[in-house]
């Protein structure tokens, strides 16, 4: 599925299906040593089964124009569907599978847990519950639990398992780096839960609290930078002035967002909520007391 998204982006609007096959084949010929790879034909029914995963599994879509021609529709809101189109696009401007050329340095950091995510994705998929052992940070102890896998999460370089156990809670998310052991433990029924909503008005992985109204303010720098990356849909600007750029959110004041908010603090200023200014103040005093 990869190479057939990154062909169509690739070429964007100017082949049809029996082109893009062909360009799909060329990008196979470099495995053509290794067995589990060899693909000599593609089948009109395997590309239009692709096109349907594509869109069913990473919510990316396609326009055919009146000649038949596909190009990629880019105007989705998901991060994900941004960042796996910009490395279909990199990948496909190298015109390589599998080197990196030198002028690139890659980011070091890694994605966490992702020996985990092939169990996982196949749980979820087949409605098995799974077994973990599970890594407290607090106790400093490992939990073994039995859960039920729904979805598969990301946030910034880290994977979670959104699942349900036998507690009240509608689902728990479970870092995927903090699961020390996992195994398959039987099947269970599914539940209609709704994982979009407790996620709309969050940043991260959170969902206590509820939504309301913050604005803060930043200096020019770290202002600007917001004004481009946002952290959160939400995000609108107040006000400029010649020093200082006024931000406004809807959004839970979970852990994630004080996290966001304190990566900038050297220029931070708390505008509303009273509340959320008094935690503020509380961490820098704590770490004021710290670093004496």
């Amino acid at each position: 599925m990869s190479l057939l998204l990154r062909v169509i982006l690739e070429h964007d609007g100017k082949l049809k299906i029996e082109e893009i096959k062909e360009e799909v084949l060329k990008k196979f010929k470099p495995y053509s040593d290794v067995p589990s790879l060899m693909i000599d034909k593609y089948p009109t029914k395997t590309f239009s089964n692709d096109i349907k995963a594509l869109k069913d599994a990473w919510k990316i879509e396609f326009s055919i124009d009146n000649h038949y021609r596909y190009s990629v529709k880019t105007d989705f809101d998901g991060i994900f569907q941004n960042d796996l189109i910009n490395s279909a696009i990199f990948l496909s401007s190298l015109n390589s599978d599998m080197m990196l050329p030198g002028y690139v340095i890659p980011e070091t950091r890694k994605n966490t847990g992702i020996e985990h995510f092939h169990t996982i994705s196949e749980a979820v998929q087949s409605q098995n519950k799974i077994k973990i052992s599970y890594f407290d940070y607090i106790t400093e102890q490992e939990k073994v639990r039995e859960i039920c896998p729904y979805k598969i999460k990301q946030k910034d370089f880290k994977w979670y398992v959104l699942a349900t156990d036998d507690s009240d809670v509608p689902f728990k998310s479970y870092a995927l780096e903090r699961i020390k052991n996992i195994g398959v433990s039987g099947e269970f029924r599914l539940q209609e839960i709704d994982f979009e909503e407790p996620y709309k008005d969050a940043i991260g992985m959170f969902t206590d609290s509820e939504a309301e109204e913050i604005i803060v303010e930043y200096d020019h720098r770290d202002g600007h930078y917001l004004k481009v990356n946002p952290i959160h849909h939400s995000q609108s600007v107040v006000s400029e002035t010649a020093d200082r750029i006024q931000f406004h959110f809807f959004v839970k004041p979970n852990n994630d967002l004080l996290m966001e908010l304190l990566k900038r603090s050297w220029s931070l200023k708390v505008i509303k909520p009273e509340i959320l200014k008094e935690r503020m103040m509380g961490f820098w005093r704590e770490a004021m007391e710290r670093n004496k």
